[in-house]
């Protein structure tokens, strides 16, 4: 139930982590792939349709560029790129190789490092984020098709440090707890990348998830998310975006694709599809999240998600849908 999951809010505080909640809901886990080494005259694309995946350059240079792009972009040390899987994502040695870049399988030396071209001039880290498959286009709704972070911005000088801390465990494989490190500094390192995001972020960036890091935007955001069962007014939150109801309800929907109540409501129907999920009545999924009217609920919800709530509850039954995104088969050629 909500009230005994991660919902359980202290009243004196309406206020909590809107980004937290987004990755816990959709389970996100973030995985260390491997290395790619890169010299020479080179250029690759990398598909990575349909899945959350990231590359960290933390030796030398190359240009990246993606579908939409005006032009290549240089990828320095300590950039990170992630992709929302929408786009194939091309990385060269320099612009003028990019329209001839191939998808050819990457072979791995002894060492496990994938290999392009001759010679090490370029090397980078990569990985994905397993999500549950259930609740993956909300993620991939989120983010923009292509999200950058430079190394020399002040938002990312941690993760320089995370990314020397995971390259030096990749060294040794036979230290006692190197799974387990590796697999938490992945996952501090994807929650850092969006955290640096949120303050880098273009206006002009597809996807919502920009708007948790709108200083107008993430105090009524907050709110939201502390009391999701509380009949929140356009007023109540404009209030906590110090703006005007005007004001406040076109800053949001431009921002944020939707309406602010009607977030509301989406963010309400995801968290009820967990309880059902989970094993809650209706009614009791209904009541958790403020609605009184099972019918109501009902409606909304399937409006909502396409499915109606008993189906979903019945659903529970089934095995649990596969986190996604976490390993690449070798046909794929570690797509970095």
């Amino acid at each position: 139930m909500l009230e005994s999951a991660l919902y359980m809010r202290d009243s004196s505080n309406m206020t909590c982590d809107p980004l937290s909640d987004l990755l816990g809901l959709v389970r996100a886990r973030c995985g260390i792939s491997g290395r790619l080494a890169a010299g020479g005259k080179w250029a690759r694309r990398f598909l990575n349709l349909n899945a959350v995946k990231f590359c960290a350059a933390v030796e030398g240079q190359c240009w990246y560029f993606m579908e939409g792009m005006l032009e290549p972009a240089r990828f320095l040390v300590g950039d990170i790129v992630v992709t929302n899987g929408t786009r194939s994502l091309i990385l060269a040695s320099e612009p003028s190789l990019i329209d001839g870049a191939t998808t050819v399988p990457i072979p791995r030396d002894r060492n496990g490092i994938y290999k392009i071209g001759m010679g090490d001039e370029f090397v980078m880290l990569g990985g994905s984020v397993s999500i549950d498959e259930r609740q993956l286009p909300l993620l991939l709704s989120g983010l923009p098709s292509v999200l950058f972070v430079s190394g020399s911005a002040p938002a990312a000088e941690t993760l320089g440090w995370l990314l020397e801390q995971i390259t030096r465990e990749m060294e040794f494989d036979d230290q006692p707890g190197r799974t387990m490190i590796l697999a938490e500094l992945a996952q501090l390192l994807f929650v850092k990348i969006l955290r640096a995001y949120l303050t880098l972020a273009s206006p002009g960036d597809n996807g919502w998830l920009k708007g948790l890091g709108d200083k107008h935007l993430a105090p009524a955001l907050s709110r939201m998310h502390a009391d999701p069962s509380r009949s929140w007014s356009l007023e109540e939150l404009a209030q906590a975006a110090a703006m005007s109801r005007t004001s406040f309800a076109v800053r949001f929907r431009d921002v944020m694709g939707v309406p602010p109540l009607a977030y509301l409501t989406s963010w309400r129907m995801h968290l009820a599809e967990r309880e059902l999920r989970s094993g809650a009545t209706v009614a009791a999924a209904a009541a958790a999240i403020g609605y009184t009217s099972e019918s109501a609920f009902s409606h909304a919800f399937k409006r909502e998600l396409g499915i109606a709530p008993g189906r979903c509850r019945k659903d529970r039954e089934e095995p649990d849908a596969q986190p996604i995104g976490h390993q690449w088969s070798e046909s794929q050629a570690a797509l970095l």
